[in-house]
């Protein structure tokens, strides 16, 4: 299903591409690093958590991250004089890192985000972007818990889409610039939202 999603954006992008006005088109690639804040993943952990004490019989407690270093790389091609179109990958470089515990032992859960994403990117005013667009990711992990010669294996995958919003810098006499995006939903899950503070490089 993933990668059918994937192949949609893919062949969106190409047919936006195929019918851009004649413009002079600027095109850029670029890498991006940033920190996104996910305080959504904590209401699927505790899900999670009570499964695990079902399968136990006993109280789980359970920390979670609720955050992740993030690397995005992206193509960026000009549709008009005052927009242009983005085509992005990222995933994270850090898990986000669950502890469930009962007394006596504990178990870490690390979630893994990848995802791509194709927004429209406006320029509001000189040096200011609006970005506005969707996704396709990915949330997986996967882990099993002994107790007392028992296992329970756990499983938190998911896989899906959502819309973005952001808004960035867009100096063309620097390579340097930086943004603030919003993606909802990340894996398809309505609360697993991240916002991503970015900064980035522009070949």
């Amino acid at each position: 299903i993933f990668m059918q999603k994937l192949k949609f954006i893919l062949s969106l992008s190409l047919l936006i591409l195929f019918f851009t006005p004649g413009v002079k088109a600027e095109n850029k690639a670029g890498v991006e690093l940033g920190w996104a804040h996910l305080p959504g993943f904590e209401d699927e952990v505790a899900d999670t958590a009570q499964a695990l004490a079902n399968l136990l019989g006993q109280t789980v407690t359970y920390s979670s991250d609720t955050g992740a270093a993030i690397l995005r790389g992206y193509y960026r091609t000009d549709i008009n004089n005052n927009g242009a179109v983005e085509l992005g990958g990222f995933l994270s470089l850090t898990d986000v890192e669950t502890v469930f515990s009962i007394p006596g032992a504990s178990i870490t859960i690390a979630q893994d985000i990848i995802g791509f994403d194709l927004s429209y990117i406006h320029e509001a005013a000189d040096g200011v972007g609006i970005k506005l667009g969707l996704h396709m990711s990915d949330v997986d992990s996967e882990s099993t818990v002994t107790l007392s010669g028992q296992s329970a294996a756990v499983t938190a995958s998911d896989s899906g889409s959502g819309i973005l919003i952001g808004i960035l810098s867009t100096d063309k006499s620097s390579q340097f610039n930086y943004g603030l995006t919003y993606y909802d939903a990340l894996g398809g899950v309505d609360d697993s939202d991240a916002t991503l503070l970015s900064f980035s490089y522009q070949f």
